[in-house]
């Protein structure tokens, strides 16, 4: 059983939340009469989906040290900011969270590596291989002759 989008006329399943050729909010079907109903946005637009300019503005916006930092916090925790966006943004806080740990990690196994290396090797010394290679201006005789090609 499919229903109706007010909007556009397009059939959309029971389950759908918005119009997938329209983008419009689907109001949940409460009473069953089969039609979608319209849900009349919201005054701060928290519902809304982004748009193609939203999201390339947000990746302008976080392309900028320091301010994605701050922006990212701002959006995150937002009481009434877009959902989509508040979303995207605590993402992009985990993912920031879990670099700064593996960073922190690699820099400690890196210092203790060199440590090691310096515990060991306390002189610094460091080993010169000699390699004895032929005059260049003298020929090197071939294993073969050159008649035998």
């Amino acid at each position: 059983m499919s229903r109706i989008c007010n909007q556009c006329g397009h059939d959309v399943g029971q389950e759908d939340l918005y119009c997938i050729n329209c983008g419009i909010f689907l109001e949940k079907n409460v009473n069953g009469s089969g039609k979608g109903q319209q849900k009349t946005p919201s005054k701060d637009g928290s519902n809304a989906p982004l748009s193609l300019g939203d999201y390339m503005f947000i990746g302008l916006i976080l392309m900028i040290p320091i301010v994605n930092l701050i922006v990212l916090f701002i959006w995150a925790f937002d009481k009434y900011g877009n959902l989509n966006r508040k979303n995207l943004a605590k993402a992009g806080l985990i993912y920031l969270g879990i670099f700064t740990v593996m960073t922190i990690v690699f820099s400690i196994g890196l210092v203790r590596a060199v440590m090691l290396d310096e515990r060991i090797f306390p002189q610094e010394e460091y080993y010169e291989y000699h390699i004895e290679h032929p005059d260049m201006d003298e020929w090197m005789q071939l294993p073969y002759g050159t008649d035998e090609t």
